[in-house]
């Protein structure tokens, strides 16, 4: 019994000294996960300041110590649209031995290409799409992001200068004024761009001369009209989205009139067809969205807008002032009309407001992403995530890189890893409509291609509707910018001129399958209306309740 009870005291006293082992040893663990956690926390602390201290070196003052550096001179080229501001740089231009023509679209660059080379004035063009060799060029019309700041140029042109406030794509406009190197520097902007501009200017101490521009052609609000039937040969129609586009034609066609129609997802070859039958008057009016408000020169007498609402990517929303004037300045081409007249369909008191007004000035000039960071070690997702949190400046504001911080996302770590950095950083920045599943989805498999050395596949998507066509040029657009990154030339671009034809001959067949129709009787339905039935259908079935 004693050696019992001391056999069962001593396994207590074995027992809890194994627990106070077992304890210290946990106490131990904690202290030593607590330590790591604090390590790790200390160690992220210390990887988000580096990345902020290295972002916070590429502000405006560098571009400013640069630009100081430069020998230039500036001319400031500032009116309204249809003012012969871009007309008076473009003299310059062509009388200078070397130069290049710094515009926002692909069709102002081929624009000013076609213009230069009919002028007997040799010139290249370079556009994200396509870069047509001229033998001896001096001059190159091309599209701003692509400005070769290596060059040195007698002459440049930066033109629709005030984009250098746009979120995305402002940062290239930054770029070309402080950097471009050319002797004389022509900058064509609109009047509420004024103050921005000369602000940059002033602040790296450049010599500039200002030369204001009026319109040539006056430009008036006519009133309102009712109705398509009241539409007149010159004109131009103006609604936002591309269905109410084709809608539109639809009805001008059934009432005689021939429509040219442009909108955003348009090719650009293809709205060069469509701008050149209304221009050469094979089309005798214009259906278009928003897209014609910048870089598109046409005879048009009137711009009627029909919709004064637009999808902003979250809701709709009504136009401003500056959109409307900006749309409206096209009408009243210089040597053709004497005046160019604005008509509303609906709210015309929005219009005849806006065009009594003078814009309000820009405030904010947009910094580029700084390149550079593709030399450091810190991934693209904390240098993404950290350039959008760095404090505001006042007056100026930060590229957005969301696009590129969701490719990159999409593209997952693995095969992030595996490329190359420069590589990766030019196919997250590829121009790509993220909306668009499919197109993300295409993009996605190309870069996979790519990562293990194969080139992209070429798309297939169905092209006998409207809705294809433009999906497998947009696809292909895709791959060719991709072909570009890794320096191979796209044997395809055929293949996108035929698709362009066929969009053509689409518009011409498909106008009328956008409008919408009565679910009772077939009738077209009034553009705008929230409705599945006409007012016919409507009255007549309440008359029907009533007998019942």
């Amino acid at each position: 019994m004693g050696r019992n009870r001391r056999e069962t005291e001593s396994r207590g006293r074995i027992d809890h000294s194994d627990h106070s082992r077992e304890a210290r040893s946990e106490s131990s663990g904690r202290r030593k996960s607590r330590s790591r956690g604090q390590r790790r926390r200390q160690r992220e602390k210390q990887v988000r300041q580096d990345i902020v201290t290295f972002l916070n070196q590429f502000d405006v003052a560098e571009y400013r110590e640069r630009a100081r550096r430069m020998d230039r001179r500036f001319i400031l080229h500032i009116g309204p649209t249809n003012s012969g501001k871009t007309y008076d740089a473009l003299q310059a231009l062509q009388a200078a031995d070397t130069g290049v023509y710094l515009g926002p679209l692909r069709l102002l660059a081929l624009e000013m290409y076609d213009t230069m080379n009919m002028n007997g004035v040799r010139c290249e063009l370079l556009t994200g799409e396509e870069f047509i060799r001229v033998p001896g060029a001096r001059i190159t019309s091309s599209t701003i992001e692509l400005c070769d700041f290596r060059k040195r140029y007698d002459v440049a042109v930066i033109d629709e200068a005030q984009m250098i406030s746009d979120p995305y794509r402002g940062g290239s406009w930054t770029q070309a004024i402080f950097l471009v190197d050319a002797a004389e520097v022509h900058i064509c902007l609109a009047p509420e761009a004024e103050d921005l501009i000369r602000g940059v200017l002033e602040g790296f101490e450049a010599d500039y001369t200002i030369h204001r521009h009026e319109r040539l052609a006056p430009l008036v609000f006519a009133g309102q009209i009712s109705g398509m039937d009241q539409v007149q040969d010159g004109d131009a129609v103006i609604v936002f989205s591309r269905r109410s586009v084709l809608a539109t034609a639809g009805e001008l066609q059934k009432l005689g009139k021939k429509a040219s129609v442009i909108y955003g997802a348009l090719p650009p070859a293809s709205r060069r067809e469509e701008v050149r039958k209304f221009a050469a008057g094979e089309n005798t009016v214009v259906v278009s969205t928003d897209a014609i408000g910048m870089g598109i020169s046409l005879p048009i007498r009137r711009v009627i807008f029909r919709e004064l609402t637009k999808f902003d990517g979250v809701d709709d929303r009504y136009l401003t002032g500056d959109e409307i004037r900006q749309i409206a300045g096209r009408a009243g081409r210089y040597g053709i009309y004497d005046k160019g007249e604005v008509l509303s369909v609906a709210h015309p008191e929005l219009v005849s407001k806006a065009l009594s007004r003078s814009g309000r000035q820009l405030k904010d000039i947009t910094i580029p992403f700084p390149k550079e960071a593709i030399e450091t070690g810190f991934s693209f997702q904390r240098l993404f995530d950290e350039w959008q949190r760095l404090p505001i400046i006042p007056g100026f504001a930060r590229e957005d890189m969301t696009e590129a911080a969701f490719l990159l996302k999409e593209l997952g770590g693995t095969i992030a890893r595996s490329l190359d950095r420069q590589l990766l950083y030019e196919l997250i920045t590829c121009p790509v409509d993220v909306k668009n599943e499919q197109l993300v989805m295409y993009w996605l498999e190309s870069v996979i291609a790519i990562s293990v050395g194969a080139e992209p596949e070429v798309p297939v998507f169905r092209t006998d509707t409207l809705d294809g066509c433009e999906l497998q040029y947009k696809a292909l657009d895709v791959r060719h910018q991709l072909l570009r990154r890794i320096g191979v030339e796209d044997p395809r671009m055929d293949e996108k001129l035929e698709l362009c034809e066929k969009i053509n001959q689409l518009l011409l067949t498909d106008e009328g399958k956008f409008r919408r129709r009565c679910r009772k009787c077939g009738r077209p339905l009034p553009m705008g209306s929230t409705f599945g039935i006409c007012d016919r259908c409507f009255h007549a079935g309440r008359r029907h309740r009533k007998r019942r």
